[in-house]
């Protein structure tokens, strides 16, 4: 039982009690569910009464809150039962299912493990229970790389420490994976697993899937397998042959060289299938030494050149399957048990489903993705490069055929120029929405535009009275802008010129008020450019300028900010002044609409806070892709230099 008070602030006065439990101890009581079993249970009182819900405060009460963890956690997960792979009156081998913590786990542990007798364990005497219950539920967990959750904690928990009424856990695995777990049910037993557990004579293994495939060892001159360097990297096996890789049924050397290797006893391909985005995809059976953690696995795969897919720490995802946890489950578990030596405990489970979904989902949208690519090329008229083309080592098709589908128009582009993606035509549809509540005519400014792609592709949706200024520190790029401009009848709406998103009042003909900027600016971080253009495909070829930004891929945004803020200060009347007449970029209320990266958009609000943040909208992946912004109408004069540290 937890117990905590809290005195009542003129700002509560005449809220209910409910509101108040929840804002004052949301760290605690994080739900509404949560907050209604509280009541239930009556842990709330007020000034020393049992409160209802619908109390209402007055400055100066006291409310307190005690807190029976156990009871909370217990009406979270207790309703979510395990299943029983092996049970006798000693030991069971139950399964973990992903997204349950260690700590969570023995709150779900079936009725016939939970009604052993009661133990007393002198080992975890001293142990705050309660603590841990509440520390376990403010970690994210599945991002850490340390893996207490993994082991150290179910080493010295059941949910009752100290008087082991629930059965107990000898080893742990990440929240994210699931998988077999070996539980103890009495003291006695505990002890005897833990020490086989700890000199390995548990075996283990686990079923992950991993990034890439391995090439087959070669044969030097003295008949040695070379067994060093020979993995081809997850990049580059999509065209690889067959019979380079190691398929189903090989054996993968051990690289002793590489970190966490000591943790690795054996490593067993169970299927190669292709990826999408990775080439290949390795499904494999590890077996780990003695008593490794999940996190070892991690980093000799990660080391190796082939990460497990997932969102954890030492992997890496993949795009179709970002937020769907860990390729990672342990499927086998084999021991002799302590008390009847001459009998092996062996105990298996099925593969996830999850792991085939991916696999097929990856293999499906990569013959869509080969599909599309010999269209494009057919359509360029380089239908003979279609079969051999390898999108990892050749030139983009786009560059190849130069040319580039956009919001259904056909764009010229270069390697000046970015190619047009997907998920930028969000800020086009974007513009067109909150151009219905501009007037007519609507003056369009497109910041970096690149191939012209983003302007004239808007202009073509908008009334014939519309117009626009695309402006780029390009004059490669210009020249292709140029001719879209041309090829697309939009000369005499569209304009390019050169400009510096940093410095757009020295453009020529920029102070134009205009009704909507659109910008799409560098937001990869320069200083993992040379990862980042090994990890996406293609982007080796496009011009750095238009990809990388300084200070984290926030640079351009800032640079951006600075020039808008300056524009709009130059409206701001001075000391005695009521109206300031000037002409400026942006009119009043005009919209900034910007593309973003993958969580960025709460920095980016911050760095254009000075304007009315009006909405965020999400791509076709469904990823946060565009912000947009109206320009303030009249505020104070706010320090750029201020704003932008």
């Amino acid at each position: 039982m937890k117990t905590l008070e809290a005195i009542v602030t003129e700002v509560d006065h005449g809220n209910r009690v409910w509101k108040f439990v929840l804002s004052q101890w949301k760290a605690i009581v994080k739900s509404r569910e949560q907050m209604r079993q509280c009541f239930k249970r009556q842990e709330v009182t007020v000034n020393g009464e049992l409160a209802e819900v619908t109390r209402i405060l007055a400055t100066n009460d006291v409310v307190q809150l005690r807190f029976d963890v156990r009871a909370a956690h217990k009406s979270v997960y207790g309703k979510e039962k395990l299943g029983v792979r092996y049970e006798d009156e000693e030991l069971a081998v139950v399964v973990k299912p992903s997204g349950r913590t260690m700590v969570a786990f023995g709150f779900m542990l079936p009725y016939s493990l939970q009604a052993s007798s009661a133990h007393v364990d002198q080992e975890a005497q001293g142990i705050d229970v309660e603590e841990l219950l509440i520390e376990d539920d403010d970690e994210a967990g599945e991002g850490a790389d340390n893996d207490d959750e993994d082991f150290e904690i179910p080493m010295n928990i059941s949910p009752a420490v100290g008087i082991q009424r629930v059965p107990c856990a000898i080893h742990g695995l990440e929240k994210a994976a699931n998988g077999l777990v070996l539980v103890a049910k009495t003291v006695d037993m505990r002890l005897k697993l833990l020490k086989m557990f700890r000199s390995g004579e548990i075996s283990r293994t686990f079923r992950v899937i991993c990034h890439g495939a391995w090439a087959r060892p070669t044969i030097d001159d003295q008949g040695q397998q070379q067994q060093q360097q020979q993995q081809i990297p997850s990049a580059d096996t999509s065209n690889a042959s067959v019979d380079d890789l190691l398929g189903a049924g090989s054996v993968i050397p051990i690289d002793s060289t590489l970190e966490d290797a000591s943790f690795i006893q054996s490593i067993e391909v169970v299927q190669l299938s292709h990826s999408n985005e990775a080439g290949h995809l390795s499904t494999l059976e590890i077996r780990p030494s003695k008593a490794s953690m999940g996190v070892n696995i991690r980093r000799y795969l990660m080391a190796a050149g082939h990460p497990m897919v997932g969102d954890s720490g030492n992997t890496r995802p993949l795009k179709a399957n970002r937020n769907k946890g860990l390729m990672s489950a342990l499927v086998k578990m084999e021991f002799l048990h302590p008390s009847k030596e001459t009998q092996t405990v062996s105990v298996e489970m099925e593969e996830p489903g999850k792991f085939e979904q991916l696999r097929i989902r990856e293999q499906k949208a990569r013959l869509k993705r080969k599909a599309d690519e010999r269209d494009e090329l057919r359509r360029g008229g380089l239908e003979d490069a279609g079969e051999n083309y390898d999108r990892k080592a050749d030139l983009p098709i786009a560059y190849m055929v130069g040319e580039k589908d956009f919001c259904g128009l056909r764009f010229k582009v270069s390697p000046a120029t970015l190619i047009p993606r997907p998920s930028t035509e969000t800020l086009v549809q974007a513009a067109i929405d909150y151009s219905q509540n501009l007037p007519s005519p609507i003056k369009v400014l497109d910041v970096g535009t690149g191939s012209g792609c983003l302007l004239l592709a808007l202009l073509h949706s908008l009334p014939s009275s519309s117009s626009g200024l695309g402006v780029d520190i390009s004059e490669e790029a210009l020249n292709v802008a140029q001719i879209n401009m041309a090829l697309h009848n939009m000369t005499n709406r569209a304009t390019f010129q050169h400009g510096d998103l940093g410095n757009l009042q020295a453009s020529c003909n920029i102070f134009q008020e205009f009704n909507i900027l659109v910008c799409n600016p560098p937001y990869l971080d320069s200083s993992k450019a040379t990862r980042l253009k090994k990890t996406f495909a293609g982007t080796e070829h496009e011009p750095s300028v238009a990809l990388f930004a300084e200070k984290g891929g926030y640079g351009a945004y800032e640079l951006l900010a600075n020039s808008l803020l300056l524009d709009w200060q130059k409206r701001q009347p001075a000391a005695g002044e009521t109206t300031k007449e000037t002409s400026c970029i942006m009119a009043k209320g005009a919209y900034v609409i910007l593309e973003i990266g993958s969580g960025m958009g709460s920095r980016v609000r911050e760095i254009f806070s000075f304007m009315n943040f009006e909405r965020a909208l999400k791509d076709n992946q469904d990823s946060e892709r565009c912000l947009v912004f109206s320009m303030p109408v009249a505020s104070a004069v706010v320090d750029a230099d201020e704003k932008m540290e």
